[in-house]
């Protein structure tokens, strides 16, 4: 798939939404280039959708980046809407034209498995090996701009079916200034700013001065497919400080801006009012609003999503791929992984983190917390606990060995292993929980003289390939990584308890069972090496370490930030941390960033 800058992206959407014709040379040239070319592969006529003014995204952008200046964001490009940000914009933006509770569900139907609109990147700066973030990919594909316009027209034509939604949606009223009330309320929500009365004539000549559903339809769709409402243009305020590297955003960029970030969709009612009357930008209605969407339903939204993509939930592939493998089915025996319970594991640890921040808990509180979450009857079997009903108080784990967040299934399993694979678990720990840099593997190291018989345990077995003398191998997973995965094998693939091995051959029968050695010598880079044998020690190391506090800063600036960080963040991170290391319970730790000047401001353009 041929991936393509923002700039390019205006100008194809441009293309698609003047491809409408009429008299205007340009728009009938932009016309037939996008019929002769297609979008996406496409090359179905575009021909109900007029010119759009926001085809230039009200302000020249460069194709490239540059390095952020210190304490703002980067405005060299435009950023644009997630996937999910611009379902949820669009479900937001359909209910309050329309009411009608079935919608939000063919809006998710409708972009997703319809148009097919593409996940995006999930971008580790880091490496290109695991997951990241998705606001950190700033790439446009050609399936996004063919999405966008299908769902464009589809979304409007559902919108506008009859003439009584139709009529609903302008106001149920007829003539120029009902057109023009109805243009200036839709184009002020969706793309998160006032019209300008050029936009708004240019939206109503769409209309041909009709309110009947053709012409409503017609406007909506030009104003979904318009890149305004896709792209987040940022200029800031005008300075006469020309010295200064940064500028305060508007009141309707940083309403904006606060939205995105903390409920991933465009401003409400509410929100948009202090924005259009610019008390927004006083410290005590900003810090109102702040407290306002935090307390609000949608911000538990934006906590699971950071925790999700911060862990690597998304990494995790399902645990029902073996099912009906010989090996596999004796060593699950009367527990049969299901297609959901890869999602029901995900699901549970996220329900971990909603109820700790419901109840101002700690970051510390999430390593900690020994609940069952358990919604399903899969995941409670491998808990050894009842099933949780999702209301009343969670049942708190039986087994001693289950000490909090290091323990839960969805950190343990690695989908449809028979076996623990400790080199997954040692690395998915260091490097998502506690930041630690790991080498590059020696991809050249085969280890084939590694002795492999006998009936050996995970560990032996991963020991004798990975910490043969003289290998290149040796350095890393002996005194870095294979630690931490060999502390875990009192837990088996399926992340149950166990307390000894047994040894499968191919066809599944048994070979012998062994005994568990789980003593390890562990480091991280802030600590000196410590012997331990249960996770509950290493998660004790962990906590002392202040790591997972560190790693949680740097992780947090990425997601609300929608970039790596450079030096000169430090004193933004440094802030989160201490919060973290000090206590502060989730929701307002959470919060903490958007009450910062960094967050309020944009490089100068």
């Amino acid at each position: 798939m041929r991936r393509i800058t923002p700039f390019l992206l205006t100008a194809a959407c441009s293309a698609l939404l003047s491809a409408c014709g009429g008299d205007d040379s340009a728009s009938n040239t932009a016309a037939a280039t996008s019929k002769g070319a297609g979008v996406g592969g496409s090359s179905k006529p575009l021909s109900t959708i007029p010119a759009d003014p926001h085809g230039t995204l009200r302000t020249a952008t460069a194709a490239t980046g540059s390095a952020p200046s210190p304490g703002c964001y980067s405005a060299s490009f435009p950023r644009r809407l997630t996937r999910a940000q611009f379902v949820n914009a669009l479900t937001d933006w359909s209910g309050a034209l329309i009411t009608d509770t079935a919608l939000p569900a063919r809006i998710q139907t409708l972009a997703i498995d319809t148009a097919q609109f593409p996940l995006d990147a999930s971008v580790n700066p880091e490496s290109a090996r695991h997951q990241g973030y998705y606001r950190l990919d700033p790439t446009v594909a050609s399936r996004q701009v063919s999405s966008i316009y299908s769902v464009a027209q589809s979304l409007a034509a559902d919108m506008a079916s009859t003439d009584a939604r139709a009529a609903t949606i302008v106001g149920n009223c007829t003539g120029a200034s009902c057109l023009d009330a109805f243009v200036r309320k839709a184009g002020r929500i969706l793309f998160r700013q006032p019209l300008t009365d050029a936009e708004v004539a240019v939206y109503t000549k769409a209309a041909g001065g009709a309110t009947d559903k053709a012409a409503v339809t017609k406007v909506l769709a030009t104003m979904i497919a318009s890149p305004q409402s896709y792209f987040v243009v940022e200029r800031g305020l005008a300075s006469s400080d020309t010295s200064a590297s940064c500028v305060s955003l508007s009141a309707h960029e940083l309403a904006s801006r606060l939205s995105l970030h903390l409920w991933d969709t465009i401003p409400d009612a509410a929100l948009r009012a202090d924005a259009d009357s610019g008390a927004l930008l006083q410290p005590s209605v900003y810090a109102k609003q702040v407290a306002r969407l935090m307390a609000d339903a949608r911000a538990d939204n934006g906590l699971r999503s950071f925790f999700r993509q911060w862990l690597e939930l998304d990494d995790l592939t399902p645990m029902n791929g073996r099912v009906g493998n010989a090996k596999f089915d004796a060593f699950a025996g009367n527990f049969k992984p299901l297609a959901t319970t890869r999602d029901a594991a995900i699901t549970e640890l996220l329900d971990m983190v909603s109820y700790v921040a419901g109840r101002n808990g700690s970051l510390q509180q999430v390593m900690t917390d020994r609940h069952s979450f358990a919604r399903t009857a899969d995941i409670a079997a491998l808990y050894n606990t009842p099933v949780w009903d999702g209301k009343s108080a969670p049942p708190l784990f039986t087994e001693a060995e289950r000490v909090g967040l290091m323990t839960r299934v969805a950190v343990l399993v690695n989908g449809s292993s028979d076996t623990t694979l400790p080199i997954q678990r040692g690395t998915r720990l260091l490097r998502a929980l506690t930041c630690q840099a790991l080498p590059a593997p020696a991809m050249n190291q085969t280890n084939a003289a590694a002795d492999l018989s006998g009936v050996l345990t995970t560990r032996q077995r991963t020991e004798r390939i990975t910490e043969m003398k003289g290998t290149a191998c040796i350095t890393c997973h002996a005194g870095i990584i294979n630690p931490w995965g060999f502390v875990h094998e009192g837990f088996d693939a399926l992340g149950r308890v166990r307390r000894s091995e047994v040894v499968r051959d191919d066809a599944g029968q048994t070979l012998g069972e062994k005994p568990l050695d789980t003593s390890v010598v562990v480091k991280l880079d802030s600590m000196q090496e410590r012997s331990i044998s249960t996770v509950a020690q290493a998660q004790q190391y962990v906590l002392e370490s202040g790591e997972v506090e560190r790693c949680f800063a740097r992780n947090y600036f990425r997601y609300s930030f929608g970039r790596a960080n450079v030096d000169s963040d430090a004193e933004v991170i440094e802030s989160t941390r201490s919060q973290a290391a000090n206590g502060a319970n989730l929701r307002s730790l959470f919060a903490s960033i958007v009450t910062r000047d960094e967050f309020k401001s944009i490089q100068r353009p």
